[in-house]
């Protein structure tokens, strides 16, 4: 009787359990270097927290898509197109990335973003072992976002 007691008081527990992190999306980030096959030809979407403040303080409740084209080299440094989205608007321009370093330089800036033409905005940027998320870090504000899986 008291083993099925421990069951039954045990089943709501293992079932929050599972709900809160079974999934793929509240695993531990595992970083590891960045390369330019992490970033070409994929978008990243930074929805989680303080969503898009890495990218600008304003942006802390924008949902943000920081997205990539092909890369000039298959090891870094290379450089790569990017485009910045928001519901506002979509800004682009040109990315390096050099070691762990990502630099986002803004050569067209949406009329409603908060940049200005040929801003440079700075990184330390790293890749999950696991599921293909980027961590960013803002070598400026020290803003830290990982995308959505």
């Amino acid at each position: 009787m008291q083993s099925d007691r421990r069951r039954l008081l045990g089943l709501p527990l293992l079932t929050l359990l599972t709900a809160c992190g079974g999934g793929d999306y509240w695993d531990e980030f595992r970083p590891r270097s960045a390369t330019p096959a992490d970033l070409q030809n994929r978008s990243f979407v930074f929805t989680g927290f303080r969503y898009g403040a890495v990218f600008h303080p304003s942006w802390s409740g924008t949902t943000a898509t920081l997205g990539f084209g092909a890369a000039s080299a298959s090891v870094a440094p290379a450089t790569l197109p990017f485009t910045l989205d928001t519901a506002a608007g979509r800004s682009q321009g040109t990315a390096t990335l050099a070691g762990d370093g990502l630099t986002l330089v803004v050569s067209q800036p949406a009329a409603a973003h908060p940049f200005a033409r040929d801003e440079v905005l700075s990184f330390t940027v790293t890749a999950d072992v696991d599921d293909g998320r980027i961590r960013l870090v803002n070598t400026v504000t020290g803003e830290e976002q990982t995308s959505a899986p």
